[in-house]
């Protein structure tokens, strides 16, 4: 980083992250500013998900979903699978039903009220599972920004997760609620709480859009690049 004493400008994608660059002894006396991720909101917004619905056989149940590239029943997964499935088996009894979309094992045993998908590419396929969801479901350990917590709000559907670092620095608090990690019980009164609620989808994707468009990102790395310049 010689010669870069004043031509220098370090963007992290969430402050959560700008904090930890501010600490680094290569980074600490550098320029910092945070620049969000941003994603496609002409793929990422609510969708009409009836068809959808019928086709996994479901009713009028409420929808929990969880999206990760990999499920994992190992409780130090990183990406927290064990706790999806310590949820679905308390809310067995429940009208709930569990929809995960990721890679994971086929031997692995789950709770009945829990759907696999497996992996998932078609990203608009994706969009329109987030927007049929009451709530989506994020168990992270860490994570330095969360596309899965922009997706969501950008299709119109809440967050509950465990805080990781990331989403909870750049999530919408009036749609997203975070707990410590590992707190099962507060986790699961936390989503009955935000399945109950009845939020307005295109509301919720409104405000996203607004903060999570890439061409907001776009604008926000020309305005530093021209700051340079300017230098």
């Amino acid at each position: 980083f010689d010669g870069f004493e004043h031509n220098l400008i370090v963007t992290s994608v969430s402050p959560w992250l700008k904090e930890r660059a501010e600490k680094s002894p290569i980074l600490e006396r550098k320029d910092h500013r945070v620049v969000l991720n941003g994603l496609d909101t002409n793929v990422f917004h609510v969708y009409e998900t009836s068809e959808l619905k019928k086709k996994l056989g479901l009713k009028d149940e409420k929808i929990i979903f969880h999206a990760t590239p990999f499920f994992d029943l190992n409780p130090h997964h990183i990406k927290g699978g064990y706790y999806v499935a310590e949820i679905a088996r308390r809310l067995e009894q429940s009208n709930v039903k569990i929809i995960v979309a990721g890679s994971y094992s086929k031997e692995i045993s789950l709770p009945k009220n829990m759907i696999m998908l497996g992996r998932i590419t078609d990203q608009k396929l994706l969009a329109k599972y987030y927007s049929m969801a009451d709530v989506t479901l994020l168990t992270s350990q860490r994570e330095t920004f969360s596309m899965i917590t922009a997706e969501s709000l950008c299709c119109g559907t809440p967050v509950v997760g465990f805080k990781a670092g990331g989403p909870e620095n750049i999530a919408i608090n009036e749609y997203s609620y975070f707990l410590d990690f590992g707190d099962v019980d507060l986790l699961k009164k936390a989503i009955l709480e935000t399945i109950e609620n009845n939020y307005d989808s295109e509301n919720i994707s409104s405000v996203a859009c607004r903060i999570y468009a890439k061409l907001v990102m776009c604008e926000n790395f020309i305005d530093i690049y021209k700051e340079l310049y300017r230098r």
